[in-house]
């Protein structure tokens, strides 16, 4: 059982699936140059004021209905560069550390105040999973890595998200941690 989970490293929720013994296949994708261009979307702070005011609100009713703590105005959102983060989350992946490095580095941004553009912010990170930066930083600015990036967010596309977080289970879309309940109806089902 998988479940497909496109999102961008400024997303500030993420699922557990360990109930359904589900493995999640995270996929750091680009939501703003990617997904929003291709898909009509507008990134965050190109929205009404109405809608910015209700997503602060929403922010604020989810972190209470799941008793998370978040800084629904971080200092550092939108980060400077989400590719750099989303990068070194997929390179992150690829050297073992699935999961824990992206929401650690979410946690850095929406409850630490940290700029997680900022290397020197995910050397942090990186120190707290034991992966040796150097190999890290050299695997996320690879050819590689980019192409990684570039076909996640064009299979986003092709997959139809729109927004994030999204999750794909048995090819039924979930879009954002409203529908988290719903995600897990299909699990209960299959």
């Amino acid at each position: 059982m998988k479940i497909e989970y496109f999102y961008s490293l400024a997303s500030p929720f993420k699922i557990i699936a360990k109930k359904y013994k589900a493995e999640i296949v995270e996929k750091p994708c680009d939501l703003v140059g990617g997904i929003f261009f291709k898909t009509g979307g507008v990134p965050v702070p190109q929205r009404s004021p109405q809608r910015q005011k209700y997503r602060l609100d929403e922010l604020k009713r989810w972190s209470e209905f799941l008793n998370i703590k978040i800084n629904i105005k971080p200092k550092f959102f939108p980060p400077k560069d989400p590719h750099i983060p989303a990068k070194y989350t997929i390179a992150a992946n690829l050297l073992g550390v699935k999961i824990l490095f992206g929401h650690d580095l979410l946690k850095k941004l929406w409850v630490e105040e940290k700029d997680i553009s900022d290397e020197n912010n995910i050397e942090l990170t990186s120190k707290k999973f034991k992966v040796d930066f150097n190999e890290l930083s050299s695997l996320a600015k690879s050819e590689k890595i980019s192409k990684i990036y570039t076909d996640n967010t064009d299979e986003a596309i092709q997959k139809n998200v729109f927004g994030a977080p999204t999750y794909i289970f048995n090819n039924e879309l979930f879009w954002g941690q409203d529908r988290l309940e719903f995600l897990e109806r299909a699990l209960k089902k299959s």
